[in-house]
């Protein structure tokens, strides 16, 4: 086996095992489902995290989905992950699927939607310790991944003004 190989494999372990690690609750298949698939990728192209707000003050996953498939008119929710404000985790697509949250790169990024309007108030610090223990676990299998806002690759505030990504990043990253 090549160290892809070894490194594909250690991935797709994870998609089992985050529930169980993580304190995250793995509700994929709950989720509302549109008329068609969204595709698969390989783990190891995976290269970014994409941090997203919902730019509501409150939501759901299920609202979301019921929204990027009855009105968006997606396979399912656009994103891999949601974080309520009380720092609750949702696993909401598999790692493997490539969903519709960052146009141009979905291929190669995981989607973490941060419930609540960060335009217009301050994240919850549970919702951010959450935010930057996802962040470390994932990366023990798929290694240190750039962290980006969704501002980063569209015209959008996403993630909003009180979200600074690099602050992000530097925590989930320290030694």
């Amino acid at each position: 086996m090549s160290k892809n190989d070894d490194m594909e494999v250690l991935a797709l372990a994870a998609l089992l095992l985050i529930p169980k690690k993580a304190g995250l609750k793995n509700i994929v298949e709950e989720l509302p489902k549109g008329n068609s698939n969204y595709s698969k990728r390989s783990i190891s192209s995976i290269d970014k995290i994409v941090i997203h707000h919902s730019a509501t003050n409150s939501g759901t996953p299920k609202a979301y989905a019921n929204y990027h498939v009855n009105t968006r008119g997606w396979p399912g929710i656009g994103y891999h992950f949601v974080i309520q404000k009380d720092g609750s985790v949702f696993q909401t697509n598999y790692l493997d699927t490539v969903s519709y949250h960052t146009s141009g790169q979905n291929t190669r990024s995981i989607g973490i939607c941060l419930t609540g309007n960060y335009d217009s108030q301050q994240p919850p610090a549970l919702q951010l310790d959450a935010l930057i223990n996802l962040i470390r676990y994932l990366a023990k299998f798929l290694g240190r991944l750039d962290i980006h806002g969704h501002n980063d690759f569209s015209s959008k505030s996403c993630p909003g003004d009180h979200i600074n990504v690099q602050t992000i990043s530097n925590l989930a990253y320290a030694v």
